[in-house]
This record gives C-alpha cells, structure tokens and sequence, in this order.
C-alpha cells in the first residue's frame, strides 16, 4: 500500500500503511518498525529444504537456491523414498530398498538393474515430467573397487525439458543391508 501524504499544522507528514486507523508517525517510529520488519523477515530465499536439514539463519532450515540444485534435491528425494512410506501420498517414492534386498540375491543382476531403471524412470516420468533422464548407469564393486562390498552407484544425467542447457548429474549409493 503507498503512504500518503497530508499537510497537518506542523507541516507534511506521512500515514503508516501499517496503520490504515490513521496513526501518524514519526520517521524514528518508522525506522524502528523497518527494523524489526528486516529482523524477523525470512532471509533465507531458497527454493526448497536441502537436506538433511540444518539449522541455516535464526532457526530456518538451509534452502538450494538455484534450479539445478533444487532439481537435485527432489530427484533424490523422490527415489530414496520408499513406496508408502508418505502418508497420503502412498504412491509417492520407489521401491528400490525393497530391490535392494534383492541386490545380490542369485538372480541376474542384468534383471536387478533393468528392475531399478525402470523404478526410476517411472518414478520420473510420473512426479517429476519436466526432467529428462539422458543416460542412466549402475556402477559395481566389479567396475569401482572404491565403492565396497554389497553396493551398487547409480549415475543418472538428465536435462530439463524445456531448458536443454540446464542438464546435471545425480549420484545415489544404495546399500544392501541385509548380510
């Protein structure tokens, strides 16, 4: 709302729009009130949670505040959650950790990796439309000695659809568990 002015008899004053009833202050009440206003305003300008949550500015939670990290944030999000797991959202997720039992049971593990591509990709296509997955690989002990015993990196490069230039590459380390 604009301030207004009026003449009063000691000369041009301004109406707080904090005020509507017509309170006149003076320009030190105003600098006060524009203090705490810039005090207590919410400082942190993210686009959502970077997790896990840390205590960032005066008890907000730290916030990714660009696009690609924030992309990030809810690729993983989405594919860490287990299928059921949100309450009224019981389709939200992917049931990767349920594979991840499964991760070097005798099945083949071509059969296990085309499980959790298409886990993905599903899980993509339906909560996140916007992102495209460009390649998405499964890294072994076999192939990154580095990586240990019962685990499996899954690298996924993907590009927003409508912003080719804005492609990234995501990381995920799954666990089996079970030993």
């Amino acid at each position: 709302m604009p301030r207004e002015n009026f003449t009063q008899e000691g000369g041009a004053t301004t109406i707080d729009p904090f005020y509507p009833d017509g309170y006149v202050s003076s320009d030190q009440d105003r600098r006060q009130i524009i203090a705490q206003k810039e005090k207590y305003a919410a400082s942190v300008n993210s686009i959502n949670l970077k997790f896990p949550l840390k205590s960032y500015k005066r008890g907000f939670f730290q916030g990714n505040q660009d696009t690609l990290s924030s992309i990030r944030e809810d690729i993983k999000t989405l594919l860490l959650t287990t299928r059921g797991e949100r309450v009224m959202h019981g389709d939200l997720g992917t049931n990767i950790s349920v594979l991840q039992g499964q991760l070097f049971e005798p099945i083949s593990q071509n059969e296990t990796f085309e499980k959790i591509r298409l886990e993905i990709e599903g899980a993509i296509s339906t909560y996140l439309p916007f992102i495209k997955v460009t390649s998405l690989r499964m890294v072994t002990q076999d192939e990154e000695p580095a990586l240990g015993n019962n685990k499996i990196r899954i690298k996924m490069q993907y590009t927003v659809v409508d912003q080719i230039a804005l492609s990234d590459t995501v990381n995920i380390t799954v666990n089996n568990t079970e030993r």
